[in-house]
């Protein structure tokens, strides 16, 4: 896979643990991880919008035409999607379609019990860690590091404390499991250390990344 960073695509947009996990991403691969964590909070912008359920749908099935149908008649002249139709692995489509639907549904005005944030965690984070992960052979420990992880940003971002405790919860009883441990999956280890303490301890991240996130990355780190 050919990586070489397209300058069109600013890591401006990126929150801020993305952006520190970059710089433990392998020089030739930073390029990809970056699109990825970029296409999650796109995403993410779309049902944060709100508003009526069925333009949030309109708006990912969108995302799904062009990224897993590959509708070539879409998306050109969009720097996210011309940087992924030039440096996107094999299989990616798959995997971009796991994600979609994770966002497709916190989209859904359903409520959510912990039968549907453990899907929700399944499509969304193990979408997104195995679509950074691409072609690994840890396919066991990035799903669950996904998982984990995706729960724990939902707890720090939703309003409702009860859905973030039981988003925890969930979390907690998939149990800790090997961490990948693949050095090009730093990132990705390190964003579930990030994490792990607050699901083990049930503590909610208001607020999402903090200073308090940010020792326990660089300890992480430290230790490899």
């Amino acid at each position: 896979m050919n990586a070489t960073e397209n300058k069109d695509v600013s890591l401006a947009p990126l929150s801020p643990l993305p952006r520190l996990l970059l710089a433990y991403a392998p020089p030739d691969l930073r390029a990809w991880h970056q699109l990825c964590w970029l296409l999650d909070q796109r995403l993410a912008a779309v049902v944060k919008r709100g508003g009526d359920p069925t333009i949030a749908a309109i708006r990912l099935a969108w995302w799904d035409a062009v990224l897993v149908e590959q509708d070539a008649g879409k998306g050109g002249g969009e720097p996210l999607v011309e940087q992924w139709r030039a440096i996107a692995p094999e299989g990616s489509g798959a995997r971009a379609e796991r994600l979609i639907d994770g966002w497709r549904m916190l989209a859904s005005p359903d409520p959510m019990g912990a039968d549907e944030l453990a899907a929700y965690a399944a499509a969304r984070g193990g979408g997104l860690f195995s679509l950074i992960a691409a072609g690994s052979e840890q396919d066991e420990a990035v799903e669950r590091a996904g998982r984990q992880w995706a729960l724990w940003d939902l707890a720090g971002h939703v309003r409702d404390r009860a859905l973030a405790g039981l988003a925890l919860e969930v979390a907690r009883a998939q149990g800790p499991g090997a961490a990948p441990s693949d050095a090009a999956l730093k990132p990705l280890r390190l964003a579930q250390a990030v994490a792990r303490p607050d699901i083990v301890a049930g503590n909610v991240p208001v607020g999402g990344f903090s200073l308090r996130h940010y020792g326990r990355l660089l300890l992480a780190s430290i230790r490899g």
